[in-house]
Parts: structure tokens; sequence; C-alpha cells
């Protein structure tokens, strides 16, 4: 799945200002209950500012706690290295930098360095409940070996007794060799028929 069509876009977004007070972007923040915010100007991205970023510069840095927050702007504060990705990438990166970075969301620039975005870890969640089907008809996982023509065999059993698939997902379970976990979601009338024909074809439900 591409990122533009899970991203936030900038039309929908609370952003800061690079020259704005801290005290005013923590104003900003406490209102909308936001835990940290990007930090953009026009269509250029600069970072993010964060409350656990404030409250770490405080404590390291001042003393006087009326003169941090009047006194600082945003742009000696907010994280710079936030990484960022292309509207047409796939998702997998993002979900990547997410993972490995500590950070609340990745930053979409288009190929003319223009801010488009972001992507966020809820974005991210939703769409693999929507993958997975969540709460949704039911549920058949089943374990099989690596080798070819296995998808096909199971999908011609669901086809062929009228299942209408929801969803079907193919999980690497990495700790088995040559062994792939596949989750399929379901609506039928004959779950319990389908499920003795996938074990007489040799897979084992789980």
């Amino acid at each position: 799945m591409l990122v533009k069509n899970i991203m936030l876009a900038k039309e929908k977004l609370i952003t800061v200002s690079p020259k704005i007070t801290i005290g005013q972007a923590l104003e900003i923040m406490s209102e909308n209950k936001f835990l940290s915010l990007p930090v953009v100007e026009g269509d250029k991205f600069y970072g993010a500012i964060s409350k656990d970023r404030i409250y770490e510069f405080y404590y390291e840095k001042c003393e006087d706690k009326q003169c941090f927050l009047s006194d600082f702007n945003v742009e000696v504060v907010m994280r710079k290295d936030i990484p960022t990705i292309s509207p047409v990438e796939e998702m997998e990166k993002a979900v990547y930098f997410l993972e490995i970075m500590n950070i609340s969301f990745v930053a979409v620039i288009n190929d003319k360095g223009y801010f488009e975005g972001i992507l966020t870890h809820h974005a991210v969640f939703e769409q693999f409940t929507l993958l997975f089907g969540l709460n949704k008809g039911q549920r058949l996982a089943v374990m099989a070996y690596d080798v070819p023509g296995q998808i096909s065999k199971l999908s011609n059993v669901l086809s062929e007794n009228n299942a209408d698939i929801i969803s079907f997902v193919v999980v690497d379970p990495k700790s088995v060799i040559d062994v792939m976990e596949i989750v399929v979601r379901m609506r039928t009338d004959n779950f319990e028929l389908i499920e003795e024909k996938v074990k007489d074809l040799g897979f084992k439900i789980i």
C-alpha cells in the first residue's frame, strides 16, 4: 500500500512554526491533547516538537521556567532527525522508521521537497486491522510448508465451497524453517466442511 493512501494530509494537521515560543507550542499541544506536533512553515518541513523533548531540554538547560517558555523558540528544541518518505513509496518503509527511531510520525515529502503530511503509528495499525479483517467473518489459520502451490490449493478449497474471502494474509513465522502461517477471514455457511477439506489437503489448522 502506498503512503499517500493512508497518510494524514497537511490540510488536516495542526502544525507549528519554528519561530514560535516553547510556551506557545506547549499551549497548542495542551489545547489539542497532542504529545507532539510537526514543525512546518509554508511547504517546508523542519522537524517535530514534543512535550518530552521540551521537558528534557528544560531540565538540562534552564533554571527559570518562565524564561524558558518565553525566550526559547521551537527551532532551538525541536527534533530535526525525523525521517521523510515520498507519498508514492510503500508503507513498509515508513513502518521501519516508526519501529526503530522512537518517533510519533514520519514526514511525507513530495519530489519537489514540499511537505504533504505525516504517517503515524495509528494509521499503520488501522491498516493492519483492516488487512486482517479483525472481528469480521470467521477466522481460519493454518500452517503450511513453504512450497509452490500451497496458497493456490487453499484458495481453491475456499472458492469451491462458496466462501466469501474478506482477507488472506501469509505470515512468515521466521522461527520455523520452510513453514508459513496463512490467516484467512471469510463469510461462509460451510466453515466446518472447509476445515475438514483443508485438513485433508495436509494443512495443519492452528
